[in-house]
Parts: structure tokens; sequence; C-alpha cells
């Protein structure tokens, strides 16, 4: 596998700063154009909870040791990147724009741009700030449902977009985490869109089909029809709850009720055998007792029907559902549990599939973790996409929140 890379080629750092593990890639384009993964790390989160940040100090640290641990991986330096968002404060509204096209002229970029402006000039509190446009469709005079309408002759053309709004403090102190750290943040992007990248193909976003991220503290999800997004949404409840209810079921700690989670795990508690037994260590490593690995899966198993369930829910009150012939791709860290696939399958009665990059060489023990698949989604923007902030290296949080407004201008074509 060729290591050559171009002089000229860039660095590009995917950063996933979760409430349970943060996550960083380090990808550049090989000679043969191709994206490779030249160093990845996960470190535990401190300082977040729920995609928010709690306390700087230590998110910043919690970025410097990633970073700099995957920099020793992939021997080379970073200097920004493109950084993930979620959380609870994440809102979707839908709008639309109009504008007149004189003279029956054929639509241009310009008008594109100038219609999808006229859709963003909505009201939104002051406390909170635009971070994609993504449209839906378009109409030229009486003709609904375009997906590109460049080229064609009208006097009228409409956009109707999706408006995804975040908490501009929420967002700040992320950006501020980061340069405390002593990096840029190059860009922003929600972290199902990003994961999304990494992921799906565009057939199965032409024959619909809905990516779940499910995450240490919220489920994110993100649902494609004809090609483009037709809607995102989350749940606050994700990996972190089934953890919780592995310590209080089997009285132990956090952090021995989640290694015990990732080893032994399954999504499906008939499926282990009855006889089946794990060691319970103690917090300095020794065995402390022996349980059974299906009352294990037995606590695990109601938390991941609960939350397959709402999404399943969700998913039917958009109307989609019939839509989505590709089925279901899961990734997140909890997609590495044991016959989750199946788990699913029963739930949402549609094909499943566990999400993993297909577009990068490199590091296989990243690219095949569904753990990494947003941060790598991230840094595959990074490489096929001109960042939109710049490098955000101040933090004056007026600045930060300018750029951010700035960025919305060139983010229609970006996902859709």
């Amino acid at each position: 596998m060729s290591t050559n890379y171009s002089p000229s080629s860039t660095i590009i750092a995917g950063l996933d700063i979760g409430s349970s593990k943060t996550n960083v890639v380090i990808t550049r384009l090989n000679d043969n154009n191709n994206p490779e993964i030249l160093g990845a790390a996960s470190v535990p989160s401190r300082g977040i909870r729920k995609g928010v940040i709690v306390n700087l100090e230590q998110a910043a640290l919690t970025v410097t040791a990633v970073i700099e641990k995957a920099e020793l991986q992939a021997g080379v330096t970073v200097e920004s990147v493109i950084l993930g968002v979620s959380g609870g404060h994440i809102e979707l509204t839908k709008s639309k724009g109009v504008i007149t096209i004189p003279s029956q002229k054929e639509v241009t970029a310009d008008d594109i741009k100038r219609v999808i402006e006229t859709a963003t000039t909505i009201i939104i509190p002051p406390d909170r700030e635009i971070i994609h446009v993504l449209p839906q469709s378009f109409s030229v005079d009486d003709q609904p449902g375009i997906k590109d309408p460049i080229g064609m002759t009208g006097s009228r053309l409409e956009v109707h977009v999706h408006i995804i709004t975040v908490a501009a403090t929420s967002v700040n102190n992320l950006i501020k985490s980061v340069y405390k750290a002593g990096f840029n943040t190059a860009d922003i992007i929600l972290k199902p869109l990003a994961a999304a990248r990494a992921l799906i193909k565009e057939e199965e976003k032409d024959e619909g089909c809905i990516l779940i991220d499910i995450g240490a503290s919220t489920t994110n999800y993100v649902i494609f029809t004809d090609g483009g997004i037709k809607h995102t949404g989350q749940l606050s409840i994700g990996g972190g709850h089934v953890t919780n209810d592995i310590s209080y079921g089997m009285k132990t700690t956090l952090h021995i009720a989640e290694q015990i989670k990732c080893d032994h795990g399954s999504a499906i508690a008939t499926s282990i055998p009855m006889q089946e037994q794990l060691e319970i260590p103690t917090p300095n490593g020794r065995t402390e007792r022996i349980e059974s690995r299906r009352l294990l899966s037995e606590i695990i198993q109601p938390r991941l029907e609960e939350i397959l369930f709402l999404i399943n829910e969700q998913i039917e009150k958009t109307g989609f559902k019939s839509h989505l012939s590709a089925g279901v791709i899961l990734t997140g860290g909890v997609a590495n549990t044991e016959y989750l696939e199946e788990l699913a399958g029963e739930i949402f009665q549609l094909p499943i599939r566990i999400g993993m990059p297909y577009q990068f060489r490199g590091l296989d023990e990243f690219i095949k973790n569904p753990s990494f698949s947003t941060a790598t989604g991230l840094s595959l923007y990074g490489l096929q996409s001109t960042p939109k902030l710049g490098n955000v290296s101040s933090p004056d949080e007026d600045k930060n929140f300018q750029k951010i407004v700035y960025r919305i201008q060139d983010w229609f074509n970006e996902f859709f």
C-alpha cells in the first residue's frame, strides 16, 4: 500500500469531542489522490457532558492529549481541526425562499445562492447561530421537486431548506477548548452529517436510508431519500445509559461497567448460553466475582431496544420509512455490540448494516471501528471541501460568532 504523499498535500484532522470519549483521525491524500489515515487516537473525555463543555480547562487537556497521541502515531504535526458538533441544543427549522428571474433567463449558480440566502432570512433567537443550510428541493415556476435547477428557464425560483441551528455559546466553547489546547478550528460540522459522508454511498442516498449514530449520551440520526437529506433528529439517550444500567444491575463502577459492556456485551440475551460466564474485576484489576454473561445481556438488551424503538417511532412520524429501501446504517461505539444488527432488524423491519468508512486506506483497526466513523467523516470533509471558517485562532467570542454566520453563504452545495 502506498504511503507516499505529495509535498503540497494537506494534513487534515477530524476531531470528535464526545461525552465519553474524544476521537481524532489524521488524514492526507496520497500520491494516487486517495484519502489515507495516517494516525488516529481515542482518550476518555473530561470536562464534557452531553456534548457540551462544562469545564474548559479539562476539555482542553482532553483535546491536547488525543491530538498529541495521534500525531505521535502519524509522525506529522496538526495545526487545525475539522470539529464535530452535537448535543441537545441542536435544532432543525424548515424554511423556503422565493426569487424572481427576470426576462425568462436561465437559472444560474448566483440565482441559487440568492434564493437560499432569502430562505435563511428567518428570525432566530439571539443566542443561536446557523451552521448548516440544507436544500431539500427547488421549484421553477410551477415545476416542483427539482434537485438541480441550473440551466432551466423560468421566471420564479423557489427553494425549500432545512436550517440547522446551534446554541452559540456551546459551539464557541468547543472552539475555545480547541484553541486553548493549541490548535485552530478550520470548520464545524454536525456530527451525523460528517459520519454520513464517510459511511453512505450515493446509491444508498438515492434509494433512501437512515444513518443512526449511537453515542454515549445522545443518539443522532439523519434520513436520506432521492439523493438528499430529508430529516435529522436526535434522542437524549445513548450508550452511557447502558453503562449506567450495568453499573447498577451488576453493582460495579461505571468504569468497569463500560469495560465489560465493550468486552462481553450482547444485544440479544437469548443468544448467550446459560452457562457462559464473565469475570467482574475490581478497580485494581483483580477478579472480584464471576457472573453470568446472559445476565449482562439481559441488562443491555432492554435499553438498546428502547433506543431503537424510539428512533423507529420518530422515523414513522416523518412519513419517510416506506422510502428507505437501502435500510438502516448503524454507527457509533454501540454499533460494535454483538447481535445489534439482528435486534435492529427485528425492530425496524428494514435492511440493517454496520457503517464502516469505505473510501479510506491506512489503519484498518480504525477504519473498521464504528467508534471512529464521525472523526473519519470530519477528516474526509476536510479533504474533499474547502473549510468555511478558515482558521479560528481567536478566543474572541464575537469574532467566532461572525465567522460562523459568514460560512452559511457557501453551504448550499455541501450536502445536497
